[in-house]
């Protein structure tokens, strides 16, 4: 069974999850607003043909509320984009690339234990100067396990994206990240995801990758400073000889301003501690 299958598949019967999970929400509204920078580093290589790249920096921003429904029960809601200041040759406008979009999570959690839930996010991205644009959509399921310091946090699911479009096309994916917390205001995290799935009619995979430190100030001064990298390999396979590829690298730097919790830790825990993925992950080396 391959991905796609299974994502499409597990978010069907998640709700069973949802109901058979005990535990204690968080009691009041908490949520959490991020303004930050990026330089990215965008790598185009067309086998027999021609490389190149275009390296831009990118201004980030986004917000996430978790709202308890009952004792275990929560709705997050997201809000998230980012877009390019200018390409490093001057050709492309501002916003030229980037993305915009809003999602949900719902999910039951015992904040001794970890997390079971659903999610679903939409909106639209844009490619290299703004010719290239189309609405997307990604849903599945997620879950997070606490142990001590630590979170594991995985998700699976489906992505889709126009079917005219040069995007990542009707796809399955799978994340893995894991948190450790070195102490109440040290937060560090790495991960790795899989994408299988198609551009119009042919075979496109991708990689990705990340990690991130993020030091909580302090409750008094609820913001944290964050570092964070990310990375992507995606390839088409238009032939069994012509596979582009495209190897995106961003480093990104901001602060989070968190309304509830005592700590990165506790934020996390008891408020809006889950997210969406990258909608850059749609990005491809179109043809």
């Amino acid at each position: 069974m391959n991905l796609k299958s299974l994502a499409l598949i597990s978010t069907s019967i998640v709700a069973l999850g949802i109901s058979a999970t005990a535990g204690q929400a968080a009691s009041t509204t908490m949520g959490v607003v991020y303004l930050g920078f990026a330089e990215w580093w965008d790598n185009y290589d067309y086998p027999g043909s021609s490389s190149w790249d275009y390296n831009h920096p990118s201004v980030y921003g986004s917000g996430r509320v978790n709202i308890p429904y009952d004792t275990s029960t929560n709705v997050q809601v997201d809000v998230f984009g980012d877009a390019s200041l200018h390409s490093s040759s001057g050709s492309s406008p501002a916003g030229a690339l980037g993305n915009m979009g809003v999602g949900v999570h719902l999910n039951a959690r015992d904040q001794s234990q970890g997390l079971i839930g659903v999610f679903g996010a939409t909106g639209r991205v844009w490619d290299v100067n703004g010719y290239n644009n189309s609405p997307v959509f990604i849903a599945g399921l997620e879950g997070q396990y606490f142990c001590g310091h630590w979170t594991g946090y995985v998700q699976a699911g489906y992505m889709d994206s126009d079917s005219n479009s040069n995007f990542m096309q009707n796809a399955g994916f799978v994340r893995v990240l894991v948190s450790y917390y070195a102490n109440p205001r040290l937060k560090l995290t790495g991960g790795l995801g899989y994408i299988d799935g198609e551009t119009d009619g042919y075979n496109a995979n991708a990689w990705t990758y990340q990690a991130d430190a993020q030091y909580w100030f302090g409750k008094s001064v609820p913001v944290a400073f964050t570092l964070k990298y990310e990375g992507r390999e995606s390839q088409v396979h238009y032939s069994s000889s012509y596979n582009p590829q495209l190897n995106s690298n961003q480093v990104m730097a901001g602060f989070s301003l968190y309304f509830g919790g005592g700590s990165v830790e506790e934020a996390d825990r008891t408020g809006a501690g889950t997210e969406t993925a990258n909608f850059d992950w749609f990005r491809i080396p179109w043809d």
